[in-house]
């Protein structure tokens, strides 16, 4: 009967270690992206794009999804439902939403309780750093604290393998390759203004050139020029 005893002392002291663990989990994932913050927003703004970065799509591909409120934004919204225990049931609606910088979502688990999470997005360099937030509120029972620790965990796997699909993704994007243009190069505005006008001043004094001179004529030219008596200076 004895070991009874060391069952139920040990139960009891599972029980005070659990009012001692944090009543609140919090997990928190960042990866770099080497593209400008609105390049990420629009993945991240619009839930309609959630799967494809999502960690737990590819768990259950026969969940059913559905869509209601605006397609992106405040409002937005998509909930689930799956059988598989790895993804459930629930949603996610967009509540805050900073133009290139914050995504602020609430969850709903259903029976597993409520939960927060943000996409935060902050330029760096020439690319952004995403960060990815999770909080939620486990309540009073030191059953669920001890359950928090292995939420924490798992949370933390996803949210690293969604932040990694995501990077993939935005980094994948085809880039319009820019055109090098010469330096002298000047655009046409349409106006004719380098091209010389019929019967504007000045077109009387137009030289020819003497290449497109008749050769008969140029040599009774020479030839004039040659007769000329040239005059002695007087002394």
């Amino acid at each position: 009967m004895r070991w009874i005893l060391y069952i139920l002392v040990f139960i009891a002291l599972l029980i005070l270690a659990g009012f001692l663990l944090p009543r609140e989990v919090t997990v928190e994932r960042s990866v770099y992206i080497s593209k400008p913050p609105e390049a990420v927003f629009k993945y991240v703004n619009n839930l309609r794009n959630f799967n494809s970065w999502s960690p737990w799509y590819q768990l259950d591909p026969t969940t059913e999804y559905e869509y209601s409120g605006p397609e992106s934004g405040i409002g937005a919204t998509m909930s689930w439902q799956s059988e598989n225990p790895s993804v459930g049931t629930g949603s996610q609606t967009i509540v805050t939403s900073e133009q290139n910088s914050l995504v602020r979502m609430d969850l709903d688990f259903a029976a597993q309780g409520m939960a927060t999470s943000e996409i935060r997005l902050v330029r760096q360099d020439s690319g952004t750093n995403v960060t990815w937030w999770f909080s939620t509120d486990l309540g009073g029972s030191p059953i669920a604290r001890w359950f928090g620790i292995m939420v924490k965990r798992m949370i933390g796997q996803s949210y690293e393998q969604g932040l990694q699909k995501l990077k993939n993704l935005v980094e994948s994007e085809a880039t319009s390759p820019a055109v090098d243009m010469p330096e002298d190069f000047e655009a046409d505005n349409g106006s004719d203004s380098e091209l010389p006008l019929e019967g504007s001043e000045g077109d009387d004094e137009i030289g020819t050139d003497p290449g497109d001179m008749d050769p008969g004529i140029q040599s009774e030219i020479m030839e004039e020029e040659a007769e000329e008596p040239v005059e002695e200076e007087s002394t």
